[in-house]
């Protein structure tokens, strides 16, 4: 609050680093078509609610929900790493999803797994406010947002990919505690998991079935696997 106070009392729009994660929850329309209208309701906001309080404990500020979508912002911080923050808050709404996607298979008794899909990317962007007489929203201009976007786009399976810069801008110590890389076939067909590596979209997809990615082609990425406790 303290970070946002101060941004607010320069003149907006204001230009800033930050980081960015955009998640996107899994085969929306399909899970959609198979609840109840209420139900679905229930679930979304059922995910809103549960991942509240993860963003928060990472000082994530709310961009804007897109649907079943979200975006939330992370600034720097005078007493911890802002992208460290995105990545962090990113694991835990991967693990709660987990939680999530087990309750809704015992209540429905159907096979089901839900998943959210992240993307995270960094940079430096103008940062304003969209603003009524009774709400604000935050909103940054850029690309940084859109390639997060396009990268949660990308994901499966409760992946959280993230830009070789993104990953650039942390310290080595926190690297160490990131188990990431990209999987990559072996001579023999296998999938193998390389450490520490990325690789372009473009090597990983096949652009030409999908529109959304092409503009983002040549970006080199990685999928995190893993964040180790402090």
């Amino acid at each position: 609050d303290l970070v946002i106070r101060h941004l607010l009392k320069k003149r907006l729009p204001v230009l800033t680093p930050l980081a960015v994660l955009v998640t996107d929850l899994q085969a929306s329309t399909r899970i959609c078509s198979e609840l109840p209208p209420e139900e679905y309701f229930e679930l979304i906001n059922e995910i809103w609610s549960a991942m509240d309080p993860i963003f928060r404990r990472y000082f994530g500020t709310h961009g804007k929900h897109v649907g079943d979508g979200m975006v939330y912002y992370f600034f720097p911080q005078p007493d911890s790493h802002y992208v460290m923050n995105a990545v962090r808050c990113a694991d835990e709404l991967r693990a709660e999803m987990r939680k999530i996607s087990t309750a809704w298979q015992l209540r429905k008794g159907w096979f089901n797994e839900l998943f959210l899909n992240s993307g995270l990317h960094e940079g430096t962007e103008w940062l304003g406010t969209f603003q009524t007489a009774t709400t604000i929203e935050f909103s940054v201009l850029g690309d940084t947002i859109n390639q997060a976007a396009r990268l949660s786009d990308f994901a499966r399976h409760g992946g959280i990919w993230a830009t070789k810069g993104f990953v650039g801008k942390l310290t080595p110590e926190e690297k160490s505690k990131l188990v990431y890389g990209v999987s990559r076939k072996s001579q023999d067909g296998r999938d193998v998991f390389v450490e520490s590596t990325f690789a372009r979209i473009e090597s990983l997809v096949d652009i030409s079935r999908n529109e959304k990615l092409r503009d983002i082609a040549v970006l080199p990425i990685t999928q995190i696997q893993q964040v180790r406790n402090p």
